[in-house]
């Protein structure tokens, strides 16, 4: 039977087309890359995916709010806390009643909780509005004094989501690291003519080790000008792709940039914080280079560098952890060869090029059309073939006269 099969006619053809197709899919995979012209990676939403504080440092009190009942609101903290008011003492959890509007248009319900570690109380207003129709309702937080992390879920494993004291730094760090800082600069500036100073990626590398010693959160974030993949100095567009330092400060309570390769940080003159990537990125105006003053802290600075440097770096990239199934990592390199699935990415002018959902969706439905059309090519053979078998042959004769 299979041997039949094997040498069937149908199945001659089937491997022939299966093999066409698979060339001509490989084909229009490399040409739509081409088409496509630029490297793509997953576009930054929410700026918190980036920007929320290192896991030892994230002693940030936050809820998840859940409506289990028409009139009973459901609370989940990261630490311990009480409503006030309530009898209970202090628990990861807790509910309280939400009154709706009577007479009037809406009803704003306060909840005030307090942390087990906070001498303060947290409010969130809760506003119950009518609708137009009978018996239905909206209802919206019209204002929180506390994060809220989800709402209308819980965490899917509490104790993932409940804050363990034993992970934080101590209570001076959570407060002010600037010490551990300063020392890193001081050791970086005493130490310049040993650590191989180059270009900026080996810059950057050298500068996160010495942070990694000093217990200093540091991570490393790509600058890149507009849609060239290209690395190294071109005359047409100079240096199209630059590596700086972002570090976290409990002092300022957020990553700020450090610029190994020119020595500096950025501020803006009518603030006291320093300026993230993004923040530099976004304040793309002409006036830039008087809002921002540079605040030289290392001993790089090789070359007269405008405050404005940032305005050709209008693409901020942020690593994010690889996929550890190999074998995934392979099948997306071969099948989206431009898409950076380690890549997290930030534009104040996002090119759809650089978009890697439009990338990947786009892929996907070339991919699915070209399936269909061989599905349906091979139905074709395999009925025509049918119809050839079933026809009936004409046995009649001819008489002659």
């Amino acid at each position: 039977m299979i041997k039949f099969i094997l040498e069937s006619y149908s199945f001659r053809r089937i491997v022939i087309l299966t093999v066409l197709s698979l060339l001509l899919l490989f084909a229009a995979s490399k040409i739509f890359d081409l088409t496509w012209g630029s490297s793509s990676s997953i576009p930054i939403v929410n700026l918190d995916d980036v920007y929320s504080a290192p896991v030892q440092y994230d002693n940030f009190n936050r809820i998840n709010l859940k409506l289990v009942a028409k009139d009973l609101i459901a609370i989940e903290g990261n630490k311990k806390f009480k409503l006030k008011d309530h009898p209970t003492g202090y628990d990861y959890y807790d509910t309280i009643k939400v009154f709706y509007p009577d007479t009037s248009f809406d009803k704003t319900n306060k909840l005030f909780l307090q942390f087990e570690d906070s001498g303060n109380f947290d409010s969130v207003y809760i506003v119950i509005a009518k609708s137009q129709e009978n018996q239905i309702y909206y209802k919206q937080i019209f204002y929180s004094s506390v994060i809220i992390d989800k709402l209308n879920k819980f965490s899917d494993d509490p104790e993932i989501f409940r804050i363990d004291s034993k992970k934080l730094v101590n209570i001076d760090l959570l407060n002010d690291n600037d010490t551990l800082i300063n020392k890193v600069l001081s050791y970086f500036n005493s130490n310049i003519d040993n650590l191989g100073i180059a270009e900026c990626g080996r810059n950057c590398t050298v500068f996160q080790e010495i942070c990694s010693n000093f217990g200093v959160p540091c991570r490393l974030v790509n600058l890149q000008g507009g849609d060239v993949d290209q690395v190294g100095y071109y005359n047409f567009i100079g240096y199209p792709l630059h590596v700086v330092c972002e570090v976290y400060s409990s002092h300022h309570q957020k990553w700020y940039v450090i610029d190994p390769t020119y020595g500096f940080r950025f501020r803006h003159r009518t603030f006291q914080d320093f300026l993230s990537a993004v923040e530099i990125s976004n304040k793309y105006t002409f006036r830039r280079e008087d809002e921002i003053d540079q605040d030289s802290i290392l001993l790089t600075k090789r070359t007269l560098v405008g405050r404005d440097y940032f305005k050709y770096y209008e693409n901020v990239l942020f690593s994010k952890p690889e996929w550890k199934n190999k074998y995934l990592r392979k099948l997306v390199s071969i099948f989206y060869g431009n898409f950076n699935y380690y890549l997290y990415l930030y534009s104040n002018n996002f090119p759809i090029v650089k978009n890697g959902i439009y990338y990947v969706g786009i892929k996907t439905f070339m991919y699915f059309f070209m399936l269909i059309l061989y599905i349906n090519a091979v139905l074709f053979l395999l009925m025509r073939r049918l119809f050839l078998v079933k026809k009936p042959k004409n046995n009649l004769k001819q008489k002659t006269i």
